[in-house]
């Protein structure tokens, strides 16, 4: 029973009920064979989905007993991965279970729409999904569901949702209920069809048919009808003639017909990150903060190349807000049709060699580190450099007075206003502050009021640009507050997401927020250390060691959604650029 959870909600029915224990009901995600699931909200006002189980399965004592089972089982799954089950209604009617709402399409929306995933799209499924089975396998479960509408890509990778619940619509006595096969044809293992029974190897299998329908768009046993789609998973080999050649060695092998040939999870991790011990959960964290979502849909026109801007005339943003929602193939607000830099660069695969994953993924020791949380440094630590309160227009911004519809910044009011369109879905430009003048250890500090625009609409700061601002790092917030990010941008190394919280401690989704972006240079320029707040609460602290980037220029940014026909509108104010002294 799949959520749906990054599709529309729909209305709550008149027979639906407004709340069920400590929750209040928001509308209907989807229905399955199982039942119904809705979109909650706890007392904190946290969204989840809530599965409601059918009265007619909930009546029944076998299905009763295997799902109190199977459920109490789930929660013993650990996180990475996965959507994980946090509450349930196990004794009175009506029975349910609650799990992390993840805001995304589904796997199978997202090929349907997009067509088969590319390069590191395809690897971040693959290893996401396995890193999610390991989970779900060590907490004694087997999924016996997985499909491609039970993976949904969030903003922080794949998630894997629904495992072990299929489990409870089987017979006490064997495999079947009413006759019919718990799971989707395309993606049940051979050894169900031969009435053996369901074990690990049987989501591995699934595994590798899901990985096959992302990177080639169809099931790897295709068929007009349920018979001939068992024939085949039985008795012929898969069609994997136009999966990605990196993959389609350890898919194969996943698809063995033998569950006692097929690799083990750990065993698929192995080979996927090229160490023959990885720590799934080190591989979930990379996972995260590899992951740059997924492109718009179809085929993108190429637009022709603008004339290379001043120095510091306008800012084309290439941080990565495409895992927020945004689509980092778009370019600046002042030059339509101008392409961002991130459209040139290279994604870094996560099928990485031996001694990456060693140093990344199992020790532990990479191109950051992360520092407990801290507060922002005192007044007394901080010399200002440069001040603006937005109150005279010839300050030095971008832009004069802002005129909606004719420029896309300018001064407002007291504030200094981004505002972006359909043609123009990044607006982000230099703080008149020249580069070579920024101290080495900065706090970046301002107000902002994101008045408008779609939930993942991001806004934020930058610091360290360079190469006409192809080089910098960024730190962006998502508008509704569920999702941040820090990113690190290089003209020759392309670009990656050092850091991904989940959530925006602090954050308030109506009214001003001060954002304050550290960036400090240590050891000689040999790390950054970059820290984060919003209003006064630390989001992020981490030391970039990998090539760290030097002082540069600073500056402001908003970038529009998924959906780009919605504006999205932001208001700056009192921006600060501060010496830290100590």
């Amino acid at each position: 029973m799949t959520t749906h959870a990054g599709e529309n909600a729909e209305s709550l029915r008149p027979e639906d009920p407004a709340e069920l224990g400590p929750y209040r009901l928001l509308g209907r995600l989807g229905r399955g064979g199982m039942g119904t699931v809705f979109l909650g909200q706890d007392a904190a006002g946290r969204r989840v989905a809530v599965k409601v189980i059918n009265r007619e399965l909930a009546g029944e004592a076998a299905f009763r007993e295997r799902f109190q089972r199977e459920v109490t089982a789930a929660r013993q799954v650990r996180r990475f991965c996965t959507a994980p089950v946090i509450d349930a209604e196990l004794e009175h009617d009506p029975l349910y279970v609650v799990t992390e709402y993840i805001e995304g399409p589904s796997l199978e929306r997202a090929v349907a729409e997009r067509g088969p995933l590319p390069g590191s799209d395809l690897e971040g499924i693959a290893v996401g999904m396995a890193t999610a089975l390991s989970a779900i396998h060590g907490a004694g479960i087997v999924h016996r569901d997985l499909k491609p509408a039970n993976v949904l890509l969030s903003a922080t990778g794949p998630r894997v949702i629904d495992f072990g619940i299929a489990r409870a619509l089987d017979a006490a006595d064997g495999p079947t209920r009413t006759g019919q096969f718990v799971g989707t044809p395309n993606y049940l293992p051979p050894e169900l069809l031969r009435g053996e029974p369901v074990s690990p190897a049987s989501d591995v299998f699934a595994w590798g048919c899901v990985v096959a329908y992302a990177g080639t768009g169809g099931a790897p046993f295709a068929g007009n009808t349920v018979p001939e789609i068992f024939y085949r998973v039985a008795h012929e080999e898969p069609d994997l003639s136009r999966l990605d050649p990196a993959l389609r060695d350890v898919v194969a092998a996943a698809l063995d017909k033998d569950p006692r040939s097929r690799p083990t999870v750990q065993e698929l991790l192995a080979r996927l990150v090229g160490h023959a011990q990885p720590n799934p959960e080190r591989i979930a964290e990379t996972v995260q903060s590899s992951w740059h979502g997924l492109g718009p849909a179809g085929p993108r026109p190429s637009p022709a190349a603008p004339p290379v801007p001043p120095p510091h005339a306008t800012y084309q943003q290439p941080a990565p807000t495409a895992m927020l929602g945004g689509d980092a193939t778009r370019g600046d607000a002042s030059r339509p049709g101008a392409p961002s830099p991130l459209a040139d660069l290279p994604r870094k695969p996560l099928m990485i060699g031996a001694a990456a994953v060693a140093g990344v993924l199992v020790l532990g020791i990479g191109v950051w580190s992360l520092r407990g949380p801290d507060g922002p440094p005192d007044q007394s630590k901080l010399a200002t450099v440069f001040s603006d309160t937005f109150a005279n227009t010839g300050s030095g911004w971008n832009g004069g007075a802002f005129i909606s519809g004719i420029n896309g910044s300018g001064y407002s009011e007291g504030k200094y206003r981004f505002e972006t369109d359909q043609y123009n879905t990044f607006r982000a430009y230099p703080a008149p502050k020249p580069g070579p003048d920024i101290p080495p250890r900065t706090l970046l500090t301002v107000n902002v009021v994101h008045s408008e625009g779609p939930d993942d609409a991001t806004f934020g700061l930058y610091c360290h640009a360079h190469d006409d601002n192809k080089t910098l790092y960024s730190f962006v917030v998502r508008k509704d507050g569920k999702g941040a990010i820090l990113g690190k941008a290089a003209k020759d190394r392309g670009t990656k997401n050092l850091a991904t919280p989940a959530e925006v401690p602090g954050y308030k989704t109506k009214g001003t927020n001060k954002l304050q972006l550290a960036c400090e240079d240590e050891d000689k320029g040999k790390k950054v250390r970059l820290r984060a707040w919003v209003n006064g609460e630390q989001a992020v602290d981490l030391t970039d060691t990998d090539q760290p980037l030097p002082t540069g220029w600073t500056g402001l940014q908003l970038a529009s959604g998924g959906n780009t026909s919605i504006k999205a509108v932001a208001e700056f104010d009192d921006f600060d650029i501060s010496k830290i002294l100590d």
